[in-house]
């Protein structure tokens, strides 16, 4: 009983978080850039032949981003293209941590966003679900805090600024699709995986989104499958910008499908999570053609 009031309540508070403040959808000119508010950095590492690491610290929004910044290794030149990486409900943790480093190695710039400010994370899914509300109860908040992550990839010297995308992880890929649905400027793609498919209009609106985007969907996720139409929903309200939109079913998948410990922590809280390495296998292989597709060179015409 405990799992399924849980259940209940967590998607009871989507629904409300989902509606709530719909805040500013555009990049704002006139913001100051977070670049001059960063803190120093610690020197770049060399962590192995593949890529390097460093902590980076800057203002984002109404607190202090406490991030995590993977680059290709020294070898490799540059600039790189620049990929966000934003965490499940948990927060800045190893995981997302170690997905930039993933990234990395692939040759992107990749960079561990820490949306709840200062390196929060939580170890409950109580915490999670307040942290996570609190987050998305402010859709201008965290526009902020989005905006300040792209920018801040954006101006580091290693990147491609013309090469921007953002992946994102549970509810982690909400923010990255409503990153999209917003129209954000310097955006050209995002790739969700097992997302809760949560997207609120645009404030100010916007007439078409520029961004390709590829949902990896969970179909035994019941945060998004017991409620019906939940997807066709999310699916119309892309479709009202123009999206460029593919969403690729996972039959035989769940909630975090992608994170490793999926199943313990499931266990631990009895929350319906489960991973599969099968669909974690497919899905990275979907990611990296995705990538290469979006910034391959185009096809000379006649």
């Amino acid at each position: 009983m405990k799992s399924v009031s849980f259940l209940k309540a967590l998607l009871t508070g989507s629904a409300i978080v989902a509606l709530a403040g719909q805040g500013a959808a555009l990049e704002d000119e006139s913001a100051p850039s977070p670049d001059n508010q960063e803190t120093p950095r610690k020197p770049v590492e060399d962590l192995g032949p593949d890529y390097r690491s460093e902590e980076v610290t800057f203002k984002a929004g109404n607190v202090a981003a406490k991030a995590y910044l993977a680059l290709p290794a020294k070898k490799v030149p540059g600039p790189y293209p620049g990929i966000l990486v934003c965490p499940e409900w948990w927060g800045h943790n190893d995981y997302v941590r170690m997905r930039a480093e993933m990234l990395a190695e692939l040759g992107y710039a990749a960079l561990a966003m820490d949306v709840y400010g200062n390196g929060q994370k939580a170890h409950d899914p109580k915490t999670a679900l307040k942290m996570d509300g609190s987050l998305k109860a402010n859709q201008r908040e965290m526009n902020a805090r989005v905006l300040a992550h792209l920018k801040f990839l954006r101006g580091r010297p290693e990147v491609d600024g013309t090469k921007i995308a953002a992946i994102g992880y549970g509810s982690g890929g909400d923010v990255c699709l409503q990153m999209a649905r917003n129209g954000m400027r310097g955006l050209g793609a995002v790739i969700a995986f097992h997302p809760l498919f949560n997207v609120v209009p645009s404030q100010p609106p916007i007439r078409k989104a520029t961004a390709k985007v590829m949902v990896c969907d969970a179909l035994e996720d019941p945060y998004v499958h017991l409620r019906k139409g939940k997807v066709e929903a999310f699916r119309d309200e892309m479709a009202s910008v123009k999206t460029d939109l593919m969403i690729v079913p996972f039959p035989n998948a769940m909630q975090s499908f992608t994170v490793p410990n999926a199943d313990i922590v499931g266990e631990k809280f009895r929350i319906p999570q489960a991973y599969s390495p099968e669909a974690d296998k497919r899905a990275w292989g979907l990611l990296r053609g995705f990538l290469r597709d979006l910034w391959s060179p185009a096809s000379p015409s006649g």
